[in-house]
């Protein structure tokens, strides 16, 4: 057995990603938004709707876009006729932008008057710069029933604002998690917009840009809608799965054991909510597991036998990988520690089999007294000392250049810095604003409860749905793979101490064992003593990888020792898959009775 992958396994890898991406594909998000609307450049602009006779209207259905200002915030104040003179009608807040927002005030009238105005909270703040907003779909609704037959009579300043009826096609019957942003929704794709259009001022500044930069490359493909900023994401998310069978078999070297790890992968609740929101988790966790692998590859091997020059290609790879990764998200750069603690030892444990090499020759042969010394001093020389200076340069000048470029995209904001000053005065504002992060969050949960799957992040709730219905998205993870991660974490830290003892030589053996925890607690541990106090179980999206191999490891064991069968373990993935049948409507969005959702709350923090 060996690591490498045959045919067989790019036949599985590619039927277990085309099936995982019909499952993430379906109800992602409409491949249409409205596209055009209207910005008035000053409050208290006016214009009137005329519907030719009296209706009623019960509903009313705003699309926002981006506007010109930072907020982009506005609201709409609407009067209606009654008795020939207009009087206060409703409201229409627009809070965040490329979703719908709507009112449900019932009136009868023949004309609606619509005025610009300041948001309805926070007013002082608004009065800056928050009422010039982007109003880019006004839809009227008598019931299910949408009302198209009107006139527009523009009393404003600003020319436009027919804009905001010339996709009438395109308002829905209510917003759903199909035709809007939802949950950091509200930040990642809009701030994707502004890089493309290189707006002056970007949104979304707390993380590094690639990861915006990345959706910005669905947008340009597929358009400003649903779709079309979700797509890169869900890619990267089903491109997780084959990465993870190839860490996996590169782990195992079985092809079956690969399977079980990609599998726990595709049917894990937080990669599969997480990566179909259109947020920057899935790109961080696909360079974090792609940086580990590289890392194992190098782990796993003997330098010496492989050559000099081929034993740094994993290296080189591992660098490039931290650099993308820290250039989405600086939890990458967590596993730093862990790849540094894993390069060393695999020095220590290359020394020792040259230096056991070394003895078994001269038993075996009549060597030179000094033969010894000078082959280790040899190995020193190019296998240590040598390769640690490329790795100065693989994980630390090649990781900060790929950081630096990574701002190109938004380096016309940089004004009279150099980009190597703007870039650093980002990283201080980045860590100000995530050390200040301290007010609380009704879905907010400590690091210690995050194993323990305990308090579920409340993403999206349906709105305007029928009686005894409903929707939610909710990231947490697949109980088996949480909670049995725990357990294979506590037998794995287990046999790893049980094998340093008995100095075993197989799988459960040391040396392997490090790989998984090392990881793990890279990911992990870092949240314990992070500035930052508010944070979400989300934030452990990184460490499931390893929690899936420590599974891995812990079947395979019992499996070896014959305390339970093969059976047995196909038993537990069918129920893994069954669990994400059961609680998809949690994960999607999807419609169902309101009932069915209660009953999937175990847990008195699974809130949804």
């Amino acid at each position: 057995m060996n690591g490498r992958i045959n045919k067989k396994d790019v036949k599985i890898m590619l039927l277990m990603t085309v099936i995982y991406l019909a499952i993430a594909l379906f109800y992602l998000g409409n491949m249409e938004a409205p596209a055009t609307g209207w910005k008035p450049e000053q409050l208290n602009e006016i214009f009137e709707v005329d519907f030719g006779k009296e209706v009623h209207i019960d509903k009313i259905l705003l699309f926002g876009g981006l506007g010109d200002a930072w907020g982009c915030f506005g609201s709409l104040e609407i009067e209606a006729l009654k008795d020939g003179k207009f009087e206060p009608y409703s409201f229409l807040d627009m809070k965040s932008v490329f979703k719908w927002h709507y009112t449900t005030d019932a009136v009868t009238t023949s004309k609606l008057r619509f005025a610009t105005r300041y948001l309805r909270t926070d007013k002082e703040k608004d009065q800056n710069m928050f009422y010039k907003a982007e109003y880019r779909e006004i839809g009227f609704f008598d019931g299910d029933t949408q009302i198209t037959d009107f006139s527009v009579k523009s009393l404003a300043r600003t020319p436009g604002v027919e804009l905001m009826f010339d996709e009438q096609s395109l308002v829905p019957d209510r917003p759903t998690v199909l035709n809007g942003t939802y949950f950091d929704e509200i930040y990642f794709p809009r701030t994707a917009l502004e890089q493309l259009e290189k707006r002056d001022i970007i949104y979304e500044n707390t993380h590094p840009p690639l990861g915006k930069t990345i959706i910005a490359l669905g947008i340009k493909l597929f358009g400003m809608n649903p779709f079309g900023w979700r797509i890169m994401g869900t890619l990267f998310g089903a491109a997780l799965i084959p990465l993870m069978y190839i860490m996996a078999k590169r782990f195992f070297k079985d092809s079956f054991w690969a399977f079980f790890c990609a599998f726990l992968m595709m049917f894990d609740f937080m990669h599969f909510a997480q990566t179909r929101l259109a947020t920057i988790d899935s790109y961080t966790v696909f360079f974090v597991m792609l940086m580990f692998y590289f890392m194992l590859d190098y782990y796993d091997a003997m330098a010496y036998e492989r050559g000099f020059f081929k034993s740094l290609v994993p290296l080189l790879l591992c660098g490039v990988t931290l650099g993308l990764g820290g250039a989405t998200k600086w939890i990458a750069l967590y596993g730093a520690f862990g790849l540094a603690v894993l390069f060393f030892m695999s020095r220590g444990y290359e020394y020792s089999a040259f230096n056991n090499q070394l003895n078994i020759r001269i038993k075996e042969e009549s060597t030179p007294k000094n033969y010894k010394s000078k082959a280790l001093n040899g190995w020193l020389g190019k296998y240590f000392y040598l390769t640690c200076l490329f790795c100065i340069l693989f994980f630390i000048v090649i990781p900060a250049v790929i950081y630096v470029l990574s701002f190109i995209p938004i380096s016309y904001q940089q004004g009279n810095k150099s980009l190597l000053q703007y870039v650093l005065s980002t990283i201080e504002h980045m860590f100000n604003y995530h050390k200040g992060v301290t007010e609380p969050h009704p879905y907010s949960s400590p690091w210690y409860e995050w194993p323990l799957n305990l308090r579920p992040i409340f993403y999206y709730k349906g709105n305007l749905l029928p009686d005894g219905w409903g929707a939610s998205i909710a990231s947490f993870g697949n109980p088996l793979v949480f909670w049995g991660g725990l357990i294979a974490f506590v037998i794995t830290l287990t046999l790893l101490f049980s094998s340093i003892f008995k100095r075993e030589k197989t799988l459960e053996g040391t040396k392997l064992l490090w790989f998984p925890i090392i990881g793990y607690l890279s990911q992990y541990l870092p949240w314990v003593v992070a500035p930052r106090k508010l944070t979400f179980i989300y934030h452990y999206f990184s460490c499931v990888p390893f929690l899936i191999l420590m599974l891995g490891i812990l079947f395979r064991y019992l499996e070896s020792h014959q305390i339970i069968t093969r059976r047995a373990t196909t038993i537990f993935l069918v129920i893994a898959a069954a669990l994400f049948v059961i609680y998809y409507p949690v994960l999607s969005g999807i419609e169902v009775p309101r009932i069915y959702l209660d009953i999937l709350r175990i847990l008195p923090g699974w809130d949804w």
